[in-house]
């Protein structure tokens, strides 16, 4: 899917401003403080009901403004008619709409509008906690698997029953109750996830040729339970350490993928420009994994491409992504810090004070 439409209301310096996208390179422009990367974060809540940079709503408000909307057209990256998609939110209430009718979760906008963000906080995906690499895998689970997200809101649910009939020191008869659904949604996140990592394998080994830096990278998936136990014996052998932490402390919520660059953890080991390589990798692997399962690629945000990459890399990363076909915005202070070359389809965008205007 492609956007061809883009129109943003109430988000920090953009008042209200129009995008008309190219399907391929978009290049956004500007002074920092302009409205570049609030252009993105509009992208990115459209997509997601959410800004890459904070999940709160307050920051994203305008001056004077009690509510966010983005709308826009999208239609498929092969053509056919565009339809509309959009978002408003308020600090009561979010409306998403697709086709002009009200959608019951935002997961539906996620699913029709994939995106892949690299931003100067995206290094966190290596050397971050866990939850960043869980949240890597729960991304590809979440596009292919049309059951994953219900999965996912199960076992959350669940979780957060059997936390709380720790606390109140439930009877064992009411843990095991727990424990057994628990298992049941816990296991396949389990097996989703460690599906996925091996579908992406074939991918990453090919682009570790492409990053020399990278070739040391190993990856290994840890479920979060003892792998001699299901998910249910693990939560009942664990239910006496469990009631004294007032937690759940075994299951995929505590899973971890590994990320070893020449048998050492990359967050302790690698330069900051060797975990942007890393990253770099993992999320390309992941969109052409992603290409070739939907037939369509994701669109892709890089923030600030000139400050988190150097010339070869950036070289490196526009090359991949004319070949995967995705569009792409990219936000830059000076246009000629992002090269142009071999695209077939490129717009530039100026932003000055939150309003945008076309052109060099």
């Amino acid at each position: 899917m492609i956007l061809n439409r883009l129109e943003v209301r109430g988000l920090r310096i953009l008042r209200h401003v129009r995008m008309d996208p190219v399907s391929g390179l978009n290049l956004v422009h500007g002074v920092n403080g302009a409205g570049k990367t609030s252009l993105l974060e509009a992208i990115h809540l459209l997509s997601t009901g959410h800004s890459f940079r904070t999940r709160q709503l307050s920051p994203l408000l305008a001056p004077d403004c009690d509510a966010v909307e983005v709308v826009a057209r999208i239609q498929s990256t092969g053509g056919g008619e565009p339809w509309p998609v959009g978002i408003r939110k308020t600090r009561d209430s979010t409306t998403a709409r697709i086709r002009g009718e009200n959608v019951r979760s935002l997961a539906d906008l996620a699913r029709l509008l994939p995106l892949q963000v690299m931003h100067p906080e995206s290094h966190l995906l290596v050397s971050g906690g866990p939850g960043y690499r869980r949240a890597f895998l729960d991304w590809g689970c979440f596009h292919t698997d049309p059951a994953y997200h219900d999965h996912w809101r199960r076992y959350r649910h669940l979780l957060c029953q059997r936390n709380a009939a720790l606390r109140d020191r439930s009877p064992a008869r009411l843990l095991s109750a727990w424990d057994t659904a628990l298992g049941e949604a816990g296991s396949a996140l389990d097996l989703a996830r460690a599906t996925h990592l091996q579908t992406l394998l074939p991918y990453l080994d090919s682009l570790k040729q492409e990053l020399p830096e990278t070739s040391g990278l190993a990856l290994e998936y840890r479920r979060g339970w003892n792998p001699e136990e299901s998910l249910s014996e693990s939560l009942a052998h664990s239910v006496q350490r469990d009631r004294s932490a007032g937690f759940t402390q075994v299951g995929p919520h505590r899973a971890e993928l590994l990320c070893r660059l020449d048998g050492r953890p990359v967050a302790q080991v690698a330069s900051r420009g060797q975990q942007k390589s890393v990253v770099l990798m993992l999320k390309m692997a992941q969109s052409l994994w992603l290409m070739e399962t939907l037939g369509f690629p994701p669109v892709v945000l890089v923030d600030d491409l000139p400050a988190e990459l150097d010339a070869r890399h950036r070289g490196w990363l526009m090359n991949c992504l004319q070949g995967l076909g995705s569009q792409v915005f990219v936000t830059a202070i000076e246009s000629d810090q992002v090269p142009l070359s071999g695209w077939d389809s490129w717009q530039m965008f100026h932003v000055e004070h939150g309003t945008l205007r076309v052109g060099d």
